[in-house]
């Protein structure tokens, strides 16, 4: 017993002077199993007959054992076959082995992730255990110690990953878990709440009995800390982040429609790149509270010497501080034509759904997100597609990506876009007006509601009258061309337009489709003057947010970004975006309130939009098509028909862009090359090797 102790601890003598370097409490881990092993042979050697074996294996040892090499070692420390009991993960757990190798600390805590560069992934390791063995040289806390088994019975392992401040499981960003062994724990630890052996707190919801009681605010004039204009995405998130950090300040959100846009179902899809659902909710709901009153009007006149506003309603309001987020119009081919419809809000796409019933042959114009997304849900329907680009979806793809999308125009190919976090979001209260105002209120000329948010095209019935077209319809793409009249005609009680392109060609449809762009909505007078961009139309605005007027700042498709971009930033009117400057100016109009310094989000150091097209997942990140990088940069390219399309924009060996259709698990890692600067020089083309599974090498 003595000899093969001793030629155990010279192995694990000789083990840490060769792993010097390495992790300490790795080390401790591998002492914890010797003295385990140690303590099991004291135990077997109690009996009368196991010494008489013992003393017997005792004798014959010398003939027949044989000492392990070092590679022999490394490969059974790293051997994770073995199936260890939980009864024996529990008394290890209890035991002085346990103790000499984690002493009072949770296993966790003295645990430190390797990553490369500055910023650490979002997200750890899929698995550290690959085909039964270790795979990496710094396994997580779980997999590092074979003796952790993590059970709904191993209550004192499972008690160290619970918070005793909220009574939640540790994130394994905190924890250090990988992501197989952090969904055993989840499960582990619900399952012991089910069974009653952990306990939790029931959350206690609090009753406003006031909303079960009706209100009537009369309202003419009023003051205000915040104002909000702006029902849209822009103007609602600022808004909620304004009643986030001014709580017990007066906010008031001023929307033309009583359909406002919420954002819901956020979830992060790399560190600083999320995607959502926008919600459309109505204002007359009941079930609301006051942290944001709404009032449905239009603003008219903005004075920012004394900072009041005139609504069309003429209703007066004082502010502190305003945030314009009017949003954009779109851009159409021939206004105050009937038969010429512009895809904007809610209440246009319920005025082409109700066309569309009776149409045969609709003509739509431009290459932007809302005109792919028509051509990929129109049924029943013969769609001419007219842009002036040489390849459609222009706007966020190249050549090759327009390619792998035009392969699928005409099927039904749906990706599973059900998001699984849902944010709580903000309630809102309706100010109610007197009769005199709601008089008033129904002679206003209403411009309609705010822009349509992602995905908007699953709340509609996109349904054409041919029965041949009824499932899908490929459309005809007319490239390279524009329209040059239209001209509309009364047949039997009918009216089409005959429409001519620059080609010649002259088409017949029952309406036209203008999905040509937006611009800057301005319909207001501002005294005094706002700075606008010549270039675009739209409010020149700081990093803050602000205007050159004032306390006053601007957010969304309305304002133009004119501080210096970093190396990976540039605006574009997408949702993504709105969200993101809605957001930075609640954010800077609080702080201002409130004296204090802050700095730009960090979302703005790096593009980044999340959207779908064509049915497929489509992640946008850094400058994905080479803008403002000339001709010095090259290209890689993955591609698997039907499936994925995966791009990287490189620049003298560092990544300045990616697309990313179908597989979208690359983008956090894309995110990170792109910040860190990180030199794929050493790699090659096989960086995009789909054998090589990047995310666990830069992580």
């Amino acid at each position: 017993m003595i000899a093969i102790t001793r030629g155990i601890s010279n192995i694990l003598s000789r083990i840490a002077f060769t792993h010097t370097s390495s992790n300490a409490s790795f080390l401790r881990a591998l002492q914890t199993t010797y003295v385990l092993n140690c303590e099991k042979i004291e135990r077997s050697g109690t009996g009368e007959n196991s010494t008489v074996e013992n003393s017997d294996a005792t004798d014959a040892a010398p003939g027949q054992r044989k000492e392990l090499t070092e590679a022999e070692l490394k490969l059974q420390r790293k051997d994770r076959t073995q199936v260890i009991p939980v009864e024996t993960s529990m008394r290890y757990l209890r035991s002085s082995a346990y103790q000499q190798a984690y002493g009072n600390s949770f296993v966790w805590e003295l645990y430190r992730r390797n990553h490369k560069g500055q910023i650490p992934p979002r997200k750890t390791r899929k698995t550290c255990v690959r085909k039964g063995v270790i795979s990496t040289g710094n396994p997580c806390p779980i997999c590092r110690d074979e003796y952790l088994v993590l059970d709904y019975r191993n209550l004192d392992l499972l008690r160290q990953f619970i918070s005793p401040q909220t009574g939640e499981v540790l994130s394994y960003s905190k924890t250090g878990l990988c992501q197989k062994k952090h969904f055993q724990l989840l499960v582990a630890v619900h399952k012991a709440w089910d069974y009653g052996l952990l306990t939790y707190d029931v959350p206690f919801r609090q009753f406003d009995y006031s909303e079960y009681y009706g209100k009537d605010v009369k309202l003419k004039d009023c003051d205000v800390t915040f104002l909000v204009v702006g029902g849209g995405i822009a103007g609602v998130t600022c808004a909620e982040t304004l009643a986030i950090c001014c709580p017990t300040e007066s906010i008031l959100l001023l929307t033309e429609s009583n359909i406002i846009k919420t954002v819901a179902n956020l979830e992060p899809v790399a560190r600083y790149l999320h995607k959502f659902d926008v919600h459309e909710r109505s204002l007359v709901d009941k079930d609301a509270n006051e942290a944001i009153r709404t009032m449905v009007d239009q603003l008219q006149y903005v004075n920012g010497n004394e900072r009041f506003i005139i609504t069309k309603g003429d209703r007066k309001i004082r502010y502190r501080y305003l945030c314009l987020c009017t949003g954009g119009r779109p851009r159409l081919i021939s206004e105050n034509n009937s038969l010429v419809l512009g895809i904007r809000d809610t209440d246009s796409v319920l005025e082409f759904q109700d066309r569309l019933k009776t149409a045969s042959t609709i003509l739509l114009v431009g290459n932007g997100g809302i005109a792919n997304e028509l051509v990929h849900e129109l049924k029943g329907v013969k769609v001419h597609w007219v842009m002036k680009d040489n390849y459609i979806a222009s706007k966020f793809v190249d050549p090759g990506a327009a390619y792998f999308f035009q392969q699928c125009l005409g099927k039904r190919q749906q990706y599973d876009a059900q998001l699984k976090g849902i944010v709580k979001r903000l309630r809102y209260d309706e100010l109610k007006v007197t009769d005199e105002l709601a008089s008033n209120d129904s002679k206003l000329d209403m411009k309609g509601g705010a822009a349509l948010g992602p995905d908007w095209h699953r709340c509609y019935d996109l349904q054409g009258s041919l029965k041949e077209f009824e499932f899908c319809s490929e459309p005809v793409i007319h490239y390279k061309c524009h329209v040059t009249s239209m001209t509309p005609h009364d047949e039997n009680d009918n009216r089409y337009m005959l429409v001519t392109l620059s080609t010649g060609e002259e088409i017949k449809c029952d309406f036209v489709v203008s999905a040509t762009g937006v611009y800057p909505r301005l319909d207001f007078i501002c005294e005094p003057t706002l700075n606008i961009v010549d270039e675009d139309g739209g409010i020149r605005v700081d990093e803050m947010m602000r205007t050159s007027t004032p306390f006053i700042y601007a957010a969304g498709d309305v304002c133009t970004a004119s501080w210096q971009p970093t190396d990976h930033w540039f605006q574009m009117r997408l949702w993504t975006q709105a969200r993101q400057m809605g957001s930075m100016a609640g954010r800077s109009m609080a702080a201002a309130f409130n004296n204090e310094q802050i700095y730009q989000d960090f979302c703005f150091e790096l593009f980044g939009h999340v959207t779908q097209l064509f049915g497929y997942p489509l992640v946008l990140l850094g400058r994905y098509n080479g803008q403002g990088l000339g001709t010095d940069y090259e290209l890689l390219l993955r591609i698997t028909h039907g499936k994925e399309y995966i791009k990287f924009v490189l620049q003298n060996g560092r990544l300045r862009g990616a697309i990313l259709i179908g597989n979208t698990e690359l983008a956090e890692t894309c995110e990170n090359l792109i910040l860190n600067g990180i030199d794929l020089t050493p790699f090659g083309d096989d960086i995009l090797n789909p054998d090589i599974d990047i995310e666990d090498y830069f992580d």
